[in-house]
């Protein structure tokens, strides 16, 4: 395999060098990514310099490469391989445009696996350095893709196997039962999410008190509450399974992978990518910082909820909303396509600055012929923008008056994929 092999020189590359310069992915995979390589380095008594980047500036990127004697990217890096040359290690697993020799490119899609599904960029950090301590963080990394939804495959699934690990079908909520729904996005629970008064109005009418833990609530109560969860999903969705979103899959060590990915995704979105980081190194007192920012976060993501159903635009094939911020754009079209809005349309959120930055999504429904990634990358360069991703997760930056033509491209191209 390449992938293995690659490896194996990378860790060799590692060994001879003293100082690297990390370059990483601003999100849950990225910062879990990064975060592992940093705890290898350290341990290996290496010194480091850790960036985390939201877009993949070509320029910035050249500009910090050429200074760097040991240069390691992950979750990004393969869009750029083409002007990258030296003693670099890409670990990626987004699409790449083709390989280089001149550097160790580490891709999934080399071996003819699929990026975004079979592995993520804290995958190939886990296999690069085979730390024990590191497996919650590989684990968090691949559910803040949301590559466990459905089952695993290809690369995750062999690590799976090998480590004895097992996906456990369980209930989405867990500890106090008022702040458990209170702060759920996913699933979003309209009319119960952000909304104190009505969730105890509803344990009330169930007979369950509001002071309970989940995991104290008695089977009967326990049931009752399920029910009521389930009626509301599938109340309020356009999905035809929603009633079943009040179980996902989970992995426990000790502690909810689930929840563990909420807490680091609620410091990548606000910007506290080295909070993560820390307690990706041990600093466990970060973890009580990155709870009151999952609060907070999970606050603004769930005001957003309400403003986007009352806001949300339709055309043939796809449907799309505005966001305050881009963060926020990003997290609302991935809650909104799992949970709430018409499957079968990809959903785009949109943030406007200087420039207008897009988030998109897709479902099961669409994926087997629409590859987001691409059609995102062709509408943009058509109206002197930049786009990429996954076929299910992709985004554009395009500038200021192109929007309404770039949405019009957009769902032209999805209907020509859809058609095929």
């Amino acid at each position: 395999m390449i992938v293995e092999e690659r490896l194996k020189k990378a860790r060799e590359l590692i060994d001879k060098g003293d100082d690297f310069r990390i370059l990483t992915h601003y999100d849950v995979d990225g910062i879990c990514a990064g975060g592992i390589i940093a705890h290898y380095l350290l341990k290996n008594g290496k010194r480091f310099h850790i960036s985390f980047f939201r877009n993949v500036d070509k320029e910035e990127i050249s500009d910090i490469v050429n200074e760097e004697d040991y240069v390691i990217m992950s979750d990004m890096g393969s869009s750029l391989i083409d002007s990258l040359e030296g003693n670099i290690i890409v670990l990626d697993h987004h699409k790449p445009p083709g390989d280089n020799d001149k550097i160790l490119h580490i891709n999934p899609h080399l071996d003819g696996y699929n990026g975004a599904h079979d592995a993520c960029g804290s995958t190939l950090a886990y296999m690069l350095t085979r730390e024990k301590e590191m497996i919650p963080f590989f684990l968090a990394g691949v559910f803040g893709d949301k590559q466990h939804i459905g089952g695993l495959t290809g690369l995750n699934k062999e690590l799976f196997d090998e480590l004895s690990l097992k996906l456990k079908k369980e209930f989405v909520l867990h500890g106090n039962v008022v702040n458990a729904i209170l702060y759920s996005t996913e699933p979003f629970f309209p009319g119960l999410s952000g909304k104190q008064d009505d969730i105890e109005r509803m344990l009330k009418d169930l007979s369950i008190s509001p002071t309970k833990d989940i995991e104290k609530l008695s089977d009967e109560e326990k049931t009752k509450l399920i029910s009521m969860l389930s009626l509301n999903l599938i109340k309020n969705s356009r999905i035809p399974e929603a009633g079943r979103f009040v179980f996902d899959f989970d992995v426990d060590l000790g502690t909810s992978i689930r929840y563990l990915t909420e807490l680091i995704d609620s410091s990548a979105r606000t910007d506290n990518q080295s909070v993560a980081l820390a307690y990706i190194l041990g600093d466990e007192s970060a973890k009580e910082r990155m709870e009151i920012l999952r609060r907070e976060y999970k606050g603004r993501v769930i005001d957003g909820l309400y403003k986007m159903m009352e806001n949300l635009f339709e055309m043939e094939h796809l449907q799309y909303f505005f966001a305050d911020d881009s963060y926020l754009s990003s997290s609302l079209a991935t809650v909104g396509s799992l949970y709430l809005l018409n499957p079968r349309k990809a959903t785009l959120g949109i943030f406007v600055d200087d420039m207008v930055h897009i988030s998109a999504r897709g479902s099961k429904y669409l994926v087997p012929k629409v590859h987001l990634g691409d059609i995102m990358r062709e509408a943009a360069s058509k109206f002197g923008g930049n786009g990429g991703g996954h076929d299910i997760a992709a985004g554009a930056t395009i500038p200021k008056g192109t929007e309404e033509e770039f949405l019009k491209e957009v769902d032209i191209l999805i209907g020509k994929s859809l058609s095929q």
